[in-house]
């Protein structure tokens, strides 16, 4: 009996520090990703221009990546729709755009595809019939293969809706002073950075949107 009770004890302790380490592991985890999400890191992409001038955010690279590598680049699969936005829209016009309802930290992404007006049309013909939300934006749902065809088109703009609160000053600390400031309404400020392709928009109401496009060249 006792012969046959110290094996079971040693490996009792050997789980027992398992347990422990598991434990201490975790709340080190946890700790360290709450501070970063309290402090806003995810909701401020580390952003970069390269050698061509293309613009880098969250991996993905303003018209070089594609579609099915930024699912994978973002570890989420997307949902891919054509919009019809108003005339007095910044978007106005048919655009395909693919929508990321959570990443990892919440935060919500809207990718624009480079797709020539003829195929976008193309592809509305094959699509349903428009459903018109109150902002006036109309949705079509794609065909299956229109769906799929699209995975190897390139990303060109990048939106992010982030699941923090940004303020001015926050805009501020991550990117600089912006290029311009515009007033755009009671509600509303768009923030400019020309260096970086980013027109942020703070609003009292809603959340705020950082829209991110490849800077124009410089002479």
């Amino acid at each position: 009996m006792t012969s046959e009770s110290k094996p079971r004890h040693g490996s009792d302790r050997i789980g027992l520090w398992m347990l422990l380490a598991v434990i201490v592991l975790t709340a080190a985890v946890f700790f360290w990703t709450t501070d970063h999400y309290r402090h806003g890191t995810a909701a401020a992409p580390e952003t970069a221009t390269d050698a061509q001038g293309r613009l880098h955010v969250l991996g993905i690279t303003l018209g070089e990546t594609t579609l099915k590598q930024a699912e994978l680049l973002l570890q989420s699969k997307s949902d891919v729709a054509l919009y019809i936005y108003p005339q007095e829209h910044p978007k106005a016009g048919l655009k395909l755009e693919a929508f990321f309802p959570a990443i990892a930290d919440h935060t919500k992404v809207i990718l624009l595809l480079d797709i020539a007006k003829e195929r976008l049309q193309e592809i509305g013909s094959r699509a349903t019939i428009p459903h018109q939300y109150q902002n006036l934006v109309a949705r079509m749902n794609m065909a299956p293969a229109d769906i799929s065809s699209v995975q190897h088109d390139v990303v060109t703009e990048l939106t992010l809706i982030p699941n923090l609160q940004i303020t001015a000053e926050n805009l501020q600390a991550r990117f600089g002073t912006p290029d311009r400031i515009e007033h755009l309404d009671d509600e509303r400020d768009q923030y400019n950075f020309n260096a970086i392709g980013l027109q942020a928009i703070i609003s009292k109401q809603e959340p705020a949107t950082l829209h991110f496009s490849n800077p124009p060249s410089l002479p």
